[in-house]
């Protein structure tokens, strides 16, 4: 799914994605960011890109060679989705918003696995390089989803513009002048024209 929306400097395109599980075939994990990339193509390039949601994929700890788009708090041990979701962010100049906030373990995860016990960051919000409009990223523990096993990612504080509504052209009227003689004068004469030339008509 993809939004656009106007805030104080341009525009913000917003994306809304769902990845394959690492159990999945290669084939459908790679599509998936074939469309994704097809679906960013269609965004205006001046536009900040904000893509988020479920990539069943973990960041790692360490930069190698994506320092651009993992921060210092990233977590995990990557796997081979891993490895698409940082490519895709790398070549897309995007970062990967969680990694980038210091942050209490319990304040990481994003998905939790009742059956297996097992807490996992996979959820994320990536931003582009604009990315001032991105004040906190973080999971509220508290977020309750008529029981889905995810939990609220972050927070966006962004100032939408509204739309100026146009009032045309003001008529400015000098009210003053009509106290000097001469031009209450020129003021009714040119008046009268005018009426004299609509009852040409």
């Amino acid at each position: 799914m993809r939004v656009r929306m106007k805030h104080t400097l341009d525009f913000i395109s917003l994306v809304a994605v769902y990845a394959p599980t690492e159990v999945s075939k290669t084939e459908g994990q790679e599509m998936f960011y074939v469309k994704l990339d097809s679906v960013l193509d269609q965004c205006p390039p001046r536009d900040t890109l904000i893509v988020l949601g479920d990539f069943n994929a973990t960041t790692g700890t360490v930069g190698d060679g994506y320092e651009l788009c993992v921060g210092p708090h990233g977590s995990g041990i990557r796997n081979t989705n891993s490895s698409l979701l940082l490519n895709f962010a790398r070549s897309r100049r995007l970062r990967i918003a969680g990694s980038w906030y210091q942050r209490p373990e319990l304040h990481h995860w994003t998905w939790y696995s009742n059956a297996g016990g097992v807490a996992k960051e996979i959820d994320h919000v990536l931003v582009s390089t604009h990315w001032r409009i991105l004040q906190s990223c973080r999971v509220y523990r508290s977020a309750e989803f008529c029981g889905t096993d995810h939990r609220l990612v972050a927070t966006l504080k962004i100032h939408v513009k509204s739309r100026k509504i146009s009032r045309g052209n003001h008529t400015v009227f000098h009210l003053e002048k009509l106290k000097d003689l001469t031009c209450a004068h020129e003021y009714a004469v040119a008046i009268s024209n005018r009426f004299d030339v609509l009852g040409a008509h």
